[in-house]
């Protein structure tokens, strides 16, 4: 088997990981399971920060691997670790939904906990600085958004996002610029109102 070397990445690639790839594009679904137990969380994490509705991100993340699945003999390797594409697949997954779907806002909070709220002032604020940064972040154009969750929300370098994408470093670092351009003009606009 050989390796891949054909981009920098930060996040490397194990050989276990290349492993189970090449044996779910053999059509091993034993190798696709554990694919799926390694990025399932960080899937859904993706998808709900886009839905913000925990039944439709748990839904969503089992239609990104089904689609994953039934696409796993296209799978090319890019450079990107392999969860670059499932996130790509999230996108695309995520644009089908908002499309279909008619926007509906969500009062879902994360579990309280007595040590969070020890601060119920700091946590209300604190909860409000990251919904107005998604609202802004969900304003932004598409590849905007792609770019955006996969540098800041999943932690790609520029090379891991560019192979995932298909675009060049340069390309995605004026990407980045002009969306984080963007989300000031928003944020901007948001608090002078």
């Amino acid at each position: 088997m050989d390796k891949v070397k054909t981009a920098p990445t930060s996040a490397r690639i194990s050989e276990d990981e290349i492993a189970l790839v090449e044996a779910a594009i053999g059509g091993d679904a034993r190798a696709f399971a554990a694919l799926y137990d390694r990025h399932a969380d960080r899937v859904f994490r993706h998808v709900y920060y886009r839905v913000a509705n925990q039944s439709d991100a748990e839904d969503l993340t089992q239609q990104v691997f089904l689609q994953a699945w039934r696409a796993i003999d296209r799978y090319q390797r890019t450079g990107a670790p392999f969860v670059a594409w499932l996130l790509t697949i999230a996108y695309h997954v995520v644009v089908s939904h908002t499309r279909r779907s008619k926007p509906t806002s969500s009062l879902e909070l994360e579990p309280a906990t007595t040590e969070r709220w020890a601060d119920p002032e700091g946590e209300t604020m604190s909860r409000f600085e990251q919904q107005a940064v998604r609202t802004a972040i969900l304003r932004l154009k598409p590849d905007q958004q792609q770019v955006i969750m996969m540098r800041f929300v999943e932690h790609f370098d520029h090379a891991d996002v560019a192979a995932a994408l298909g675009k060049s470093e340069g390309y995605v670092r004026v990407i980045q610029h002009r969306a984080l351009n963007e989300l000031r003009r928003i944020l901007t606009h948001e608090v002078n109102l």
